[in-house]
């Protein structure tokens, strides 16, 4: 959220779009217009503003001068049998698993090598960002050492956008230490967090852009779609206000696993298909020609301008290392250049369109039960690569135009005008001025509890019930207490925590130690489990408690029951949760309201990758672990 004390503001705000295809960077300078500045100069580019973004591509391999080839300089030069594609799909375990079984050849044999080959990519677009950055600052230096003073000097916040897909905990924080292997954020004066998802991000900048060409009026409802290289997500918000711009989000965001990639995976399939019909003709042709021309420049140019006016029947790819007169019915080669029908270009974009539609179906028909309250869409607006289709356009239009959903009476469906750069600039627009006031939480996230046994209670039936050696009553194990719940609205604001107070009881001499657990839930509010035997419940994390350097004073002195029994305390303390933009969450203890948990450093949800972490200048061992 903006603040009005300049002081308090960093130097300088980047935002960050890590994408399946591409990669979109942007700063500002917070202190002074905040006017968004997008990296063009990127390494083996034209550098011009049509190169907006850079290919999220990596070089397998060194070249001769031990340096790994990123981004503009790989795509031409090097075999794609020599290139790593789609890295940020692999971060979700079960796609890259996937991926593999299907024989992609850009998947990584393992999990770990995603997470370095991902590090390995950020590290580079840090490391031209803060060049880029310093050059137009005024600051760069012959001298890396002044350079690197110069920059560690700035105080520098970066924002990543993330997808609606990355639904656990546990890929958001191994993407949070994916980024700062990548040296972001490593500097003191440096901080990085996960911002809105992209979705949200382009909705922000709908309402938050001077730019922007949408007659949004105060209580309108629109639905943001952005489809980019391999996610597609939905954001239904409510303008609050325009002057100051202010919306709430309405719906949880959703998103599927789809986007132009897979149009890239149908006509590698459609080209290798071809080739079976006549196997000894491969030797006359480029090695890994599937590859090479799905990822090719002229194949990438009819994609983008498919299904523009006045579309021919055929398409011809220039198929790079075949003489201009060569011929092949059979594999649809004619002059040295690849046929390929309109049919077989549309059944890939028909088959991306149905899965699009299916999504949005189903939000409109959540979104129908609103209805009271949001009677109608304004507007449905597209962003992203595949959002950016006058194909994929022209099928969400004529789905709105014959549906009979109320709610969808005069709604406008459009395409945003820069595509490709509104979610990073949306980015910049929620750190300015804080438009997206409330989320909607997505699952419910609650704390393991052992309440007090009552007979009246039937949630405690045929649960398992433990008497306490201290106070000798009975206390149900392994109940939830929900903190947030499913659709529940979260206010978009770091500062909001949601609690639970817990009690337990201690000897004198201790110890006072505990162990707590968060867990989450998927299910319906009104049918969340009451104990963590339910199926619907999972494990999300442990939280330590260690009282040990509390007053005890500030500790109640329990009764004991029986004559026998020693004294003991009743330990009270309060279990907090405070979800990001992103919806990453942070948990800390806190005891008369202080923080008390490991030396009143946050507990953050962590799940460790296999590989060490840098830690930031400054830091203690401690502060390394914790955050």
């Amino acid at each position: 959220m903006s603040n009005s004390n300049a002081d308090s503001q960093a130097d300088i705000c980047v935002a960050v779009d890590f994408g399946t295809t591409f990669t979109g960077v942007a700063w500002a300078k917070p202190k002074e217009n905040f006017s968004t500045r997008v990296i063009h100069d990127w390494p083996g580019g034209a550098g011009n503003e049509t190169e907006c973004k850079v290919p999220s591509v990596i070089a397998r391999h060194l070249d001769t001068q031990g340096i790994r080839k990123w981004g503009y300089e790989c795509e031409e030069d090097i075999d794609e049998t020599n290139k790593w594609r789609y890295l940020k799909t692999f971060l979700v375990p079960a796609q890259h698993e996937r991926s593999k079984r299907d024989g992609h050849s850009w998947a990584p044999q393992t999990m770990k090598e995603v997470h370095e080959l991902v590090t390995e990519y950020l590290k580079q677009v840090y490391l031209h960002v803060k060049k880029s950055i310093l050059r137009e600052l005024g600051k760069d230096d012959d001298d890396d050492k002044i350079e690197e003073m110069q920059w560690n000097d700035l105080s520098v916040d970066f924002v990543f956008s993330v997808p609606t897909t990355w639904e656990g905990q546990g890929i958001l924080n191994d993407f949070k230490a994916i980024i700062q292997n990548a040296q972001f954020g490593l500097p003191a004066k440096h901080n990085v967090m996960l911002g809105l998802t992209e979705a949200e991000a382009a909705a922000v900048a709908h309402m938050g852009l001077a730019t922007s060409p949408f007659d949004i009026r105060n209580g309108d409802v629109f639905l943001s779609i952005d489809a980019g290289g391999g996610t597609t997500d939905l954001a239904f918000v409510k303008a609050i206000t325009t002057n100051p711009p202010v919306m709430e989000q309405i719906q949880a965001v959703s998103g599927i696993g789809i986007g132009s990639q897979l149009i890239d995976f149908g006509f590698q399939r459609l080209v290798s298909e071809r080739l079976k019909s006549d196997p000894e003709i491969c030797s006359q042709l480029p090695k890994n020609l599937p590859l090479m021309v799905c990822q090719g420049h002229f194949f990438r140019k009819r994609k983008h301008r498919f299904g523009e006016a006045n579309d021919p029947a055929s398409y011809t790819i220039p198929v790079w290392g075949v003489q201009q007169h060569f011929r092949h019915d059979g594999l649809g080669i004619e002059g040295g250049q690849l046929i390929v029908k309109r049919e077989e270009l549309e059944a890939m974009f028909q088959d991306q369109l149905q899965k699009i539609l299916a999504l949005l179906g189903q939000a409109l028909d959540r979104f129908m039960l609103l209805r009271n309250r949001f009677p109608v869409v304004r507007y449905v607006i597209l962003s992203g690569g595949l959002g950016s289709s006058a194909y994929i356009l022209d099928g969400i239009k004529n789905y709105i135009k014959n549906s009979e959903r109320s709610v969808l009476k005069g709604t406008q469906v459009r395409k945003c005008p820069d595509p490709q750069l509104v979610v990073v600039k949306g980015l910049l627009c929620e750190q300015r001025d804080g438009i997206l006031r409330t989320r909607i939480a997505r699952a419910s996230y609650g704390l393991v509890v052992s309440p007090l046994y009552s007979k009246k209670d039937p949630s405690h039936f045929q649960q398992k019930v433990n008497p306490d050696p201290h106070d000798g009553k009975k206390y149900v194990e392994n109940q939830i207490r929900w903190m947030v719940k499913r659709d529940e609205e979260i206010p978009n604001d770091p500062k909001h925590v949601f609690s639970v107070s817990v009690n337990r009881r201690a000897d004198l001499d201790g110890p006072f130690r505990w162990t707590e657990t968060i867990v989450v839930s998927s299910r319906e509010r009104t049918y969340l489990p009451t104990n963590t035997k339910d199926a619907n419940v999972s494990e999300l994390c442990k939280i330590p408690v260690d009282l040990s350097n509390v007053d005890r004073s500030l500790l109640t002195l329990g009764k004991p029951k029986g004559v026998l029994k020693s004294k003991f305390y009743v330990c009270q303390y309060d279990v907090c949760m405070a979800v990001g933009a992103s919806g990453d969450m942070r948990f800390e203890v806190r005891h008369e309201g202080q923080p008390v948990a490991r030396s009143a450093e946050p507990v953050r949800v962590r799940i460790e990758p296999e590989w060490n972490t840098t830690p930031k200048e400054g830091q203690s061992d401690s502060q390394k672990r914790a955050r």
